[in-house]
């Protein structure tokens, strides 16, 4: 059975509500998901997953200079590299108005700790919409 691990930095509760849709979509089908915070990830794990998708809300003025937050990069910094061909990577957020420069910043902060991100999925209300569906379909083949 495949596993993805789903780490996510939340500030108002939303980023946490759209890892565990997007988690609990995974396992739906037939995925051993499991979601857990920036602050209780145990490193280690994240070596035997095979898919990882990092979120992080969007932090920044509401249109202007959107970033992932302290912690969430703090995170990024204390992660083991994670080269090799698995895990398959995706980053989400969540936000206001506009994700900005949000996923941008957030690759760059990855860069050298895992592969590109081969999906980016954004939500305002923490649910994941048909979209987000597809695309993880296709992110999973």
């Amino acid at each position: 059975m495949a596993k993805a691990i789903v780490v996510y930095r939340s500030h108002s509760g939303v980023t946490r509500r759209y890892g565990e849709a997007i988690a609990a979509y995974l396992d739906s089908k037939g995925m051993a998901a499991q979601v857990v915070s920036v602050g209780e990830c145990d490193m280690a794990t994240l070596a035997d997953a095979d898919y990882l998708l990092l979120g992080c809300w969007t932090s920044g003025l509401f249109v202007v200079r959107q970033h992932p937050d302290e912690p969430w990069l703090a995170f990024v910094r204390d992660m083991p590299a994670l080269t090799g061909p698995r895990p398959k990577v995706a980053l989400f957020t969540t936000y206001k108005l506009r994700t900005g420069s949000q996923f941008p910043k957030m690759r760059a902060a990855l860069a050298g700790k895992t592969a590109a991100p081969e999906l980016e999925l954004k939500s305002r209300d923490g649910r994941v919409s048909s979209a987000d569906e597809a695309a993880l379909e296709q992110f999973l083949s």
